[in-house]
């Protein structure tokens, strides 16, 4: 083979098998660089457009993480209010409303509403809305804790309730089941919602 036949082997051809010009060449790489590019620019506006998508999730959660605490608030603010305009919740007569809480080493612990006189303790959860495992983690922890954090209430008969502007069947039943009074709204006012001689428990 001839100097010429081999150079001639190592040229492109073209679709009719001729030798590509370099021009034609240099064409087919600003083709190809043009296409990487468009390419390249799809993906930069897909990313785009998913970071756009995560800020607007954020500020999503953000929002109704506001809004979750504020109808907490007031719901507390409503229970507060009602059991400081009484001094009696089933019987039972109290003198002081708090809000306690409290870290040890190993414990740690919020309460939203206690009512308390010489010989009770009695611990209120307050949820806007009362869900079941609401009721299920008040009794599990929160009233499990309440005396080995405040040592104080030792030697007093604590007795648990949860407060809800909003109880479920399902809620009530659960709390009722392990003797918790449950409170609730009834239109302005505070209603307790365990029927007369319901027994509560100790805790």
């Amino acid at each position: 083979m001839s100097k010429d036949e081999k150079n001639k082997a190592n040229e492109p051809l073209s679709d009719y098998g001729e030798p590509v010009s370099f021009n034609e060449v240099w064409k087919m790489f600003q083709e190809t660089d043009k296409m990487f590019k468009e390419t390249d620019e799809r993906f930069k506006k897909t990313d785009e457009k998913f970071k756009e998508t995560d800020r607007r999730i954020d500020r999503l959660a953000k929002l109704y993480g506001g809004v979750s605490e504020n109808s907490k608030d007031v719901a507390e603010e409503f229970f507060r209010r009602g059991l400081e305009a009484r001094s009696s919740l089933f019987g039972i007569e109290y003198f002081e409303v708090d809000h306690l809480a409290r870290t040890s080493k190993k414990l740690q612990g919020e309460y939203d509403i206690v009512l308390h006189n010489g010989a009770y303790a009695l611990v209120i959860e307050v949820k806007y809305k009362l869900h079941p495992d609401d009721v299920l983690d008040f009794i599990n922890r929160k009233l499990a804790n309440f005396k080995p954090l405040f040592r104080e209430y030792a030697h007093k008969k604590v007795i648990g309730a949860v407060a809800g502007m909003s109880v479920p069947p399902d809620s009530y039943e659960l709390a009722a089941k392990h003797g918790l009074l449950v409170l609730t709204q009834s239109g302005e006012n505070m209603a307790v919602m365990n029927p007369e001689g319901f027994r509560w428990k100790e805790y």
